[in-house]
């Protein structure tokens, strides 16, 4: 089969915005808040609730993205009214966009309706709340108030009972929510325990009994988690806790405890297809101390979906199987030809097919056309973590293979014509894998990972790192283990200059450290000998993931922070760039990020610049899907050029759980890019659950 030619360069080009958003020159110009009411046909009676209305509202024709709030038990449709403040402060400040804010009143089932439709009839018989809510409320809004009168203008947001309501209604109608924030939800998998409220006042009761089991179970988040994936919509989904909640005295009930439940309710959140999720613990108890600030974050992380233009899918072509397959590395040659690496869980291009994954490399010409695939494996798993070409154009590969029974780094080397020329194992009985890979201008490899074993001395704790250089047939020339207390991974090799240079990540005192997890680099001479090794990053982790040379004998790097590494954390965890001159001094850095996820994962450079490519769930610009590949382009002066987020409506350059898979590679101010997806591109489906995309951008 013939692949396509590689896809062209996304066809807007945005300059980069400020990592942070602008700080106001004055107070905030407020909005206000009204009291209004509807007759409810449904309900009977008059549905009162509040609406913020943003600063330049009645002088404006302009629609407005809404923002429903939902109060939790025994509180009123006041209980919102204290977040005006920060409202009007993250609209003055270009936080969120200017936006209508709904805060219906629920004062059912002795204000403890949970949101829902009750089929309770005993004493204070339950009311059709949902209903009410989602067929009059909303319609009643669209139609008295300029918002926008669709999914991707509306989101929900809810604390305690609350919570649990916007849960429910985020997931049961994502055509008409397209995000939540879900503060201490008070939602119990799978019953409520024995003195739950929601036992108490007739919310989820039937008939004459104020509790049915069977009617919780049905209006449950894990049944709205599977009507939400059965639509087949994409959604957000923002959930926090304070991790003082209340202790349940009762052992059987310790799972009850509202911070243990919202970790349950995101980690099903985050297997829910199609659900973008972020989890926040902060410290405190059930209470406005942490719903205030946790709202406020929550805010600016769903208002980069909602009220914004959906982005249009990339354009790319996909490689893989109808299995699981991965992204294992890019590399281009000085002719325009171009080497990826996947691991694949099946056979490519009619190539046989070992079992578990299996590696295959794939030669394309410079017109995007398939000259060869060879594939190689065991019945067990093989993986790829990078592609090299030496001084005469012929690729390497590092990763590890679990075909001994345990994790084997290996390294191997084709010709151009995708001739095996070498294969080599660096073993023990323990696990042993290669993540990192760099050739010299001599035709020798070098090689760098982890092991848990003794490659080359005592192992020093859990995982070490190494380092190993081959001779241009494969050969062991020398190998170094070095490690700490803690964990070690080597995870970037570059040749500069006349040295050699490992990055990677530590969790001890490689170094000195700077926080917990620090990145670290280390300089060797191609003999092997260590120049020195410095650790680097925020008090919070950090971690280095890919390095290049700069140039001029030192390298570039890129990983994350979650603390303030260039300058303040945006978000949870930032993007960073870094560059080290041949003495381990950093001498200049850069940061970027959206209140979600953001990580730099491959680094490469060519004569006008250097290219970084990484991932996000945030908006760096319009958001596509979920995870969503990022790349960032700085010129030869380290200035940032330009910035691209491109993706599908799934995990695009990471997998579900932030673990990156994605390779770059530069030429002549053109990045070929290489990695994870799982969803469907402008012009291709998925070949299975879990492709490998591939596409070049000029500029």
């Amino acid at each position: 089969m013939t692949v396509p030619a590689l896809a062209a360069a996304l066809l807007v080009n945005f300059l980069l915005p400020s990592a942070g958003p602008a700080t106001p020159s004055k107070a905030p110009e407020p909005g206000t808040i009204t009291a209004a009411s509807f007759r409810s046909n449904t309900l009977g009676e008059d549905l009162a609730y509040n609406v913020y209305l943003p600063a330049g509202y009645d002088a404006s024709t302009a629609r407005y993205p809404a923002l429903y709030l939902l109060h939790g038990r025994g509180d009123s449709m006041s209980a919102w009214t204290q977040v005006k403040g920060r409202l009007d402060a993250m609209i003055a400040a270009g936080e969120i966009p200017p936006t209508v804010a709904i805060m219906p009143d629920a004062p059912w089932s002795s204000r403890a309706s949970y949101y829902v439709d009750s089929a309770y009839r005993g004493k204070d018989p339950g009311r059709p709340v949902e209903t009410a809510m989602i067929r009059e409320l909303v319609p009643h809004i669209d139609s008295k108030y300029r918002t926008m009168a669709d999914r991707t203008g509306r989101a929900i947001a809810g604390y305690s009972m609350g919570g649990a309501g916007a849960l429910r209604y985020s997931m049961t109608y994502p055509e008409i929510f397209g995000a939540a924030v879900v503060l201490s939800p008070a939602v119990y998998s799978p019953q409520p325990p024995k003195d739950s409220s929601a036992r108490e006042f007739g919310a989820f009761g039937k008939g004459r009994r104020v509790f049915s089991e069977a009617v919780y179970r049905r209006l449950n988040y894990p049944a709205a988690f599977k009507t939400f994936a059965a639509k087949g919509m994409p959604s957000h989904l923002f959930v926090a806790v304070g991790d003082d909640e209340y202790k349940n005295p009762k052992p059987e009930d310790y799972q009850h405890d509202l911070d243990f439940e919202a970790h349950v309710v995101f980690n099903q959140a985050v297997r829910v297809p199609g659900l973008a999720s972020e989890l926040r613990v902060v410290d405190g108890g059930h209470d406005w101390d942490v719903w205030g600030p946790t709202f406020a974050e929550g805010a600016k992380y769903v208002f980069q979906f909602i009220g914004r233009p959906p982005a249009t899918p990339m354009k790319a072509t996909l490689s893989g199987t109808p299995g699981e397959d991965r992204a294992g590395g890019i590399a281009v040659d000085d002719a325009g030809n171009t080497y990826e690496a996947i691991a694949a869980e099946g056979a490519v291009e009619g190539q046989p097919y070992a079992g578990g994954k299996d590696v295959a490399l794939t030669k394309y010409g410079p017109d995007g056309v398939r000259l060869w695939t060879r594939e190689f494996g065991t019945p067990g798993t093989e993986r790829a973590y990078g592609v090299s070409l030496d001084a005469q154009g012929r690729p390497t590969i590092v990763g590890y293979s679990t075909g001994s029974g345990s994790d084997d780094a290996f390294v191997v080397q084709y010709d151009g014509q995708g001739d095996q020329r070498w294969f080599t194992h660096l073993a023990t009985s323990a696990a042993d894998r290669g993540y990192a890979l760099a050739t010299g201008a001599d035709g020798s490899v070098y090689v760098g990972g982890y092991t848990k074993g003794a490659l080359a001395g005592t192992n020093a704790g859990d995982k070490d790192v190494f380092l190993a250089k081959l001779d241009q047939e494969g050969k062991q020339v020398w190998l170094r283990q070095f490690g700490s207390a803690g964990e070690e991974k080597g995870m970037a090799l570059a040749v500069s200059g006349d040295g050699i240079y490992l990055a990677g990540m530590t969790a001890g005192a490689l170094g000195e450290p700077a926080g917990g997890v620090d990145g670290f680099v280390a300089r060797f001479d191609s003999d092997g000998k260590r120049s020195w090794l410095k650790q680097a990053g925020a008090e919070q982790a950090d971690e280095f993931w890919a390095m290049t040379a700069d140039g001029s004998g030192g390298v570039l790097l890129t990983g994350y922070t979650a603390g303030n590494f260039a300058t303040d954390l945006v978000g949870d965890q930032d993007l960073i760039v870094a560059r080290v001159d041949a003495t381990g001094a950093v001498v200049w850095k850069d940061q970027l990020g959206t209140p979600g996820n953001d990580k730099g994962a491959a680094i490469a450079r060519d004569a006008e610049g250097f290219s970084v490519a990484g991932f996000t769930d945030g908006q760096l610009q319009a958001s596509v899907g979920k995870f969503d590949a990022v790349l960032v382009r700085y010129g030869a002066d380290q200035t940032r050029s330009w910035l691209r987020q491109f993706g599908t409506t799934e995990d695009d350059g990471a997998d579900a759980f932030a673990e990156a898979n994605l390779y770059v590679a530069a030429q002549r101010g053109t990045t070929y890019v290489s990695g994870l997806t799982a969803g469907d591109t402008a012009d291709q489906h998925a070949l299975g659950n879990g492709d490998v995309f591939r596409l070049k951008i000029d500029g």
